[in-house]
């Protein structure tokens, strides 16, 4: 699949992608003609994998998911035939293929994505005191969902093993490093910022800085072709519907607080804002479900691949704990591209109301279940 990795601008300006290209090589060659597909962070993460489950990342807001701008894609189904999926061909497996996740209904080859024009953007970077992180959190939530679309914006609660718990917010806006100063201003005017940055850059700078690479594309890529290196990680997802009661945001701080204790490895919670144009498709438009949300919720331990096997179960108590610790709090659903394991509920948690019409969409195009693995989609309920 790696080879299907081109990228070329089509007519009525849409790209073109191969399934195997990764975001860093899109979001490069679109910048040549000033526009982009709003996808995420992860430089190597591809782009059929992060399009079939929705697509999070710094332009949603403004452009929607990564599934929102897919107008076209080519499937291989269980019976061999290479399908034109659209808004006229297809529609029903074109439906399922924006949010069902991936590899449920074949091998798709190739997108074809709306695009919008870019330039320059501006970013910001907060931090705080941790004992400033119960009303960070408290004012971050009240704000990020409801921020003009241009804004997206995330809540970094984290701790290393032995380390002192860090909260810290970052984000990106569509427009002047000037406007960004006033939008920010519910955060700046929280607690004690020990760190305040509001940056102008490119659209493309800002990709590279998120991706944590700012030096050349090729090393933005995994060894030994690029110069950046695998981790190794556990993740869990919810969605927060409703705000968090000062007993959620309670629980959340102390669950990070209590990584300090719990050896080597660290945690992180990611809050990332919901709203503006992703919630402003309908929940049955397209597979994915998560249209009513706040923000989503990533919770993450980190270790190194050398620690022995008791460190990396430390870890994974910790999440474990922390994860259902804020049962009381979240919606039930998660992100279907941080798909999880454990989840026993993953049927209503990844696709809530929308499963039983793509269960319908699999039992048409795949009856023999031939795409299948231990969260795929049944051809029945």
């Amino acid at each position: 699949m790696s080879r299907l990795s081109r990228v070329a601008l089509g007519p009525q300006r849409r790209a073109v992608v191969g399934a195997g290209a990764r975001l860093i090589d899109i979001y490069a060659g679109l910048w040549e003609h000033g526009l982009t597909v709003p996808a995420g962070t992860c430089p190597t993460v591809g782009i059929a994998g992060l399009t079939l489950g929705g697509g999070i990342g710094f332009g949603a807001r403004k452009f929607g998911l990564t599934c929102d701008n897919l107008v076209e894609a080519t499937v291989v189904t269980a019976s061999g035939r290479a399908l034109v999926c659209n808004a006229h061909e297809h529609a029903d497996l074109y439906w399922a293929l924006r949010g069902g996740g991936g590899g449920n209904f074949g091998v798709v080859t190739r997108f074809v994505f709306r695009t919008h024009p870019v330039a320059g953007v501006a970013t910001y970077a907060l931090e705080w005191p941790w004992s400033d992180a119960r009303p960070v959190v408290q004012a971050w939530q009240k704000w990020a969902p409801h921020a003009p679309d241009g804004l997206f914006s995330v809540c970094n609660l984290n701790c290393a093993g032995g380390g002192s718990p860090r909260i810290t917010s970052a984000g990106q806006f569509f427009g002047t490093a000037q406007q960004l100063k006033t939008l920010i201003a519910p955060l700046t005017a929280t607690g004690s910022p020990t760190r305040v940055s509001v940056v102008s850059r490119t659209y493309m700078d800002a990709a590279r800085m998120w991706a944590g690479c700012s030096g050349t594309i090729a090393e933005c890529h995994l060894q030994p072709q690029g110069a950046l290196g695998r981790s190794t990680f556990k993740g869990k997802s919810d969605y927060a519907n409703k705000l968090f009661s000062a007993r959620a945001v309670d629980t959340l701080v102390r669950g990070i607080e209590s990584r300090k204790t719990r050896g080597s490895g660290s945690a992180i919670v990611l809050l990332d804002s919901s709203g503006g144009a992703i919630n402003r498709v309908p929940k049955g438009a397209t597979a994915f479900v998560h249209r009513d949300a706040l923000f989503s919720l990533q919770y993450l331990a980190y270790w190194q691949p050398t620690d022995p096997p008791a460190v990396g179960a430390a870890n994974l108590r910790f999440l474990r704990n922390l994860y259902a610790a804020m049962r009381p709090f979240v919606s039930g659903f998660s992100y279907q591209n941080y798909i999880d394991p454990e989840l026993s509920s993953w049927k209503h948690a990844y696709y809530g109301s929308n499963l039983a019409r793509l269960v319908s969409v699999k039992r048409r195009h795949d009856p023999g279940n031939v795409f299948n693995f231990r969260q795929s989609i049944p051809t029945r309920l």
